[in-house]
């Protein structure tokens, strides 16, 4: 036998693939959209995302790393607290000059002269310098030392004319197709405060100490380009980086889609829209070799030591310096931060932010993905192959940081993913359950349909008319909403129950199609013997239920099962004296003691071709007779409560010319 198999439940038909996949286009294209703003939390989650690659980022070779001359706490304690007079300073400068370091980087600034020998000179003529600041001065000219300072924000501020000092960088900018000039999207500062101008004179170099906190507090990017009064000022680790390699030429180029790098002779640093650069920790507490001055003070360093090297030079001692949260959940000095962008920029060692033009073609083709695995696969399984994507783009954004450095967030890729799976996967919901809900009422107007043709089947070759299985329907309507609230039948009727235990009303006489037709027909009482013919009809109901049954295969309903009880014990007594099986109480099923009731209650007041109709009361009057007999006592006591409604059933529904009915 051919078995047709049902299509699964959450398939949906062409239209309901066309809504999902332009509603999966419309979502994905509004979030890549709404990217484009960067929204705090996607940065955030951003952030941390690195923090934990910092973390378990390898570490390289430490070789040739810049040199870090700390003013430490050995330092103070040794030769007293900061500042320092100007001639020790400059001593200490002399003392790394001497040992030929490639560039020095001060993060230090000497803001103000040392003293003012005129006491009465006017606040506007020029400073005074000390022995010392003459000494300092000559010691920054004696050396290949690259002053810093600080560039400000808000309202203009220079101390002492110090722009006048400052040594922008010689650069040329290519746009090569780029929307927005990439000079003007670097930071722009509004002023500066640094070191006298005298400091700078002899220097060649400088550089800014600023760096760039993020909402969190932690300092993951540091800016090596900022804009002020129309000028391109260079970090101080950038500013040491090209007085070591002789100040070759410097190019800032851009792309259309927002990749922006710094070039410095055949080396290319990668930045991000603003000039920053994500700096590579790697796993480590400083990415310098450090020296306290202390130390060199006191002649303590070998002489190869800064041989060569990139050297910073400022402060680490507690109270000093300004300490910045780091990736590696530890602070450090801006003079540290310094020697590792330094160290960055030296070996080549970037962690190259991934433009926003990559991060928008990742989430457009999530969503997409996301669109296509809802249109074509069902939900669980959906849902298990993009847990799978999601983690393979999870690991191949550790890979990519790993292997090449390359910084490819897939926090707002996989935001993309999962919402519109989800909204998806509820619009798709929304029209499976629509889908369903049509089909389930088709189904229920299809078994209304099959269960009335049936019945109809057993009427043709009986006595008894349509207008008594309608009847019988409505009274076990009004029977089981009424009993539905005794203690015992109410776990038993729910409302979705009662409409299926009223509409097997019609099958409970369906055996009779086995019984010969001279006997349904016969208009006067059965013989013993043809009574017993007759009583076999509720054999033959129930077993045409479970042949039907069977023949559907594997198959549990429970109307089938209501529909079996009600056609084989419908005739069974509460005294036991009933058929086929003579049950008694309990034990005869509580859907065929409610049909029972029905089907006596209309056959004595209907007409048969063996009787005459009894009017209302009487019938009224049999059955509670039966009350503990022949019927359920709670059945019976439900039943006189409803006996006035089952007569107005009766009435509206009696047979042509009301000649069926006694409602006397």
């Amino acid at each position: 036998m051919t078995r047709l198999t049902p299509t699964h439940h959450s398939r949906l038909p062409g239209s309901g693939r066309t809504l999902l996949a332009v509603c999966g286009a419309v979502l994905t294209i509004c979030l890549v959209a709404f990217s484009l703003s960067q929204p705090s939390f996607v940065t955030y989650l951003d952030g941390r995302f690195f923090d934990g690659l910092t973390k378990d980022d390898t570490p390289p070779q430490v070789d040739q790393c810049p040199v870090v001359v700390a003013l430490d706490d050995e330092s103070l304690a040794r030769y007293g607290r900061w500042p320092w007079p100007r001639s020790l300073v400059a001593r200490l400068l002399a003392r790394i000059a001497d040992q030929k370091p490639a560039a020095v980087g001060i993060d230090v600034i000497f803001a103000e002269a040392e003293f003012s020998s005129a006491s009465g000179r006017s606040s506007a003529a020029p400073p005074q310098l000390s022995a010392g600041d003459l000494a300092l001065v000559r010691a920054l000219e004696n050396g290949p030392f690259v002053p810093g300072f600080e560039l400000t924000f808000g309202q203009p501020v220079f101390s002492r004319n110090v722009e006048r000092g400052l040594y922008p960088l010689n650069m040329v900018s290519v746009g090569k197709g780029a929307v927005v000039d990439p000079l003007k999207r670097l930071l722009s500062a509004s002023g500066a405060v640094g070191s006298l101008p005298v400091f700078y004179r002899g220097a060649g170099a400088s550089g800014f100490l600023n760096g760039a906190r993020e909402q969190d507090g932690v300092l993951r990017r540091m800016p090596v380009l900022m804009e002020q009064g129309g000028a391109i000022y260079p970090s101080l680790a950038l500013a040491t980086v090209l007085r070591s390699l002789g100040s070759p030429g410097v190019v800032l180029q851009a792309t259309w889609w927002g990749d922006l790098a710094l070039k410095i002779g055949d080396s290319r640093i990668p930045l991000d829209e603003r000039g920053r650069i994500l700096l590579r920790y790697r796993k480590r507490h400083a990415s310098a070799t450090m020296f306290s001055a202390s130390a060199l003070l006191d002649g303590t360093v070998p002489r190869s030591a800064l041989q060569g090297r990139v050297v910073l030079l400022g402060a680490t001692a507690t109270g000093m310096g300004d300490l910045v949260a780091t990736p590696l959940d530890r602070l450090m000095s801006g003079v540290q931060i310094h020697g590792i962008v330094a160290d960055n920029i030296l070996k080549g060692d970037f962690a190259r932010p991934a433009p926003w033009g990559y991060r928008l073609v990742a989430a457009l083709a999530l969503g997409l993905c996301a669109t296509l695995v809802c249109v074509l696969f069902p939900a669980i399984r959906g849902a298990l192959l993009l847990v799978v994507v999601a983690a393979g783009t999870w690991q191949g954004a550790v890979w990519l940081f790993h292997s090449r450095g390359l910084f490819l967030p897939p926090v707002f890729p996989l935001v993309t993913l999962f919402s519109t799976f989800s909204l998806l996967t509820l619009i798709r919901l929304f029209h499976v359950e629509k889908k369903a809900l049509h089909q389930s009422l088709d189904l229920a107007k299809a078994r209304d349909f099959i269960m009335t043709s049936m019945a109809a089947l057993a009427e043709i070759r009986d006595t008894e008319t349509g207008g008594h299985i309608m009847r019988t329907q409505r009274y076990l309507h009004a029977l089981c909403t009424e009993i539905s609230h005794h203690p015992r039948f109410k776990p038993l009727l729910d409302p979705e129950k009662i409409e299926l235990i009223s509409k097997l009303a019609v099958l409970h006489d369906i055996g009779k199609v086995g019984i010969d037709d001279k006997l349904l027909r016969k208009p006067s009482r059965f013989t013993a013997e043809e009574y017993e013919t007759v009583k076999k009809h509720t054999a033959h109901g129930r077993d045409a239920l479970a042949r039907a049954e069977l023949r559907v295969g594997d198959f549990s309903d429970e109307l089938l099962n209501f529909a079996k009880d009600i056609a084989y014990s419908h005739h069974e007594r509460w005294d036991g004296q009933g058929y086929p099986e003579g049950l008694r109480g309990d034990l005869i099923p509580w859907a065929a003691r409610l049909m029972s009731v029905a089907d006596v209650y209309d056959a004595l007041v209907s007409r048969r071709v063996y009787k005459e109709p009894v009017p209302h009361e009487e019938a009224v009057r049999i059955i509670s007779n039966g009350r503990g007999g022949q019927f359920d006592p709670d059945v019976v006591d439900a039943f006189l409560r409803v006996q006035a409604s089952w007569r107005q059933i009766a009435l509206e529904l009696a047979d042509s010319n009301n000649v069926e009915i006694d409602l006397k």
